[in-house]
């Protein structure tokens, strides 16, 4: 949907960081997310004005710079050699396990991950770490395909809530979603959280089967499933930092181009575009 015109924003150079603002028709109320990839984006519904933005940043700045910060250290993480990203041991803390990680050299091309008792063995190419970390990422996208469902279908029937079906995917800024079909998409990096975090994204994800919006009866009916929700969505805030920096590998997709705000500049233009970006 082309949306027109411009729109003067005040922006205080000193005070508001720069950020990115993204459409959603998807999008029911204004959102920002601080990733690592992307840094601040504002996610705005279709129709808002562009100013709704500058002044949702505006309301946030301290929660905004804090995140930002803490996501500059893991960017600087992410800009290590790989050989600095290979870890000594993997944490799978939602189903409270930890494999030791094992390099053995073999004549075979690439680099594989397996298990052997209690360790995680790399066999082939290991002198590679760049494809030890993709050996490494493809295990993880293993796990996490074969065995969350089977977490979710847990949470399904405990809480007596179905679902049509469900996939497991790399989104960006979202751990879970639901379809108005009923089908429900988990981030296959929900395998590092804790476990009560998993099942409150999962419950939240099943909630949304019957209720597809945040309203007020939607919040009932999860926090009478889930009487700790409140709590647990605070912790979601920073569920971010349980993801191993090996994990944050950039095989995906790019993302259409996003208008960066600069608080720098006074005059913005209204995108012209409605995007789509995962709530």
């Amino acid at each position: 949907m082309a949306t027109g015109g411009e729109s003067r924003i005040a922006v205080e150079a000193a005070t508001l960081p720069p950020f990115a603002v993204r459409r959603s028709s998807r999008a029911r109320r204004i959102r920002l997310s601080v990733t690592v990839h992307d840094g601040l984006v504002v996610t705005l519904p279709v129709g808002i004005p562009l100013a709704e933005a500058e002044r949702a940043v505006r309301d946030r700045a301290e929660w905004a710079r804090r995140h930002l910060a803490a996501t500059a250290q893991r960017r600087d993480a992410l800009a290590a050699h790989p050989e600095d990203l290979l870890p000594d041991a993997v944490e799978l803390a939602v189903f409270g396990e930890t494999w030791s990680l094992a390099l053995r050299e073999s004549p075979a091309t690439g680099v594989r991950a397996r298990h052997d008792g209690a360790a995680l063995v790399l066999t082939g190419d290991v002198d590679d770490a760049a494809a030890c970390l993709d050996a490494l990422r493809r295990w993880r996208d293993r796990t996490a395909r074969e065995r969350l469902p089977h977490l979710l279908a847990e949470v399904s029937s405990a809480c007596g809530i179905g679902y049509a079906r469900v996939t497991v995917r790399g989104q960006r800024t979202r751990w879970g979603s639901c379809s108005s079909r009923g089908s429900i998409s988990l981030n296959r990096n929900l395998v590092f959280l804790p476990e009560h975090l998993v099942r409150y994204v999962m419950l939240h994800e099943l909630v949304h089967v019957r209720e597809p919006n945040h309203s007020l009866r939607f919040w009932s009916l999860l926090a009478t499933l889930h009487p700790g929700a409140g709590s647990a969505r605070v912790e979601m805030r920073d569920a971010a930092r349980y993801v191993p920096a090996w994990a944050e590998g950039r095989d995906r997709k790019p993302h259409p181009p996003q208008r960066r705000l600069d608080p720098r500049r006074a005059v913005r233009r209204e995108d012209e575009a409605a995007g789509s970006n995962p709530e």
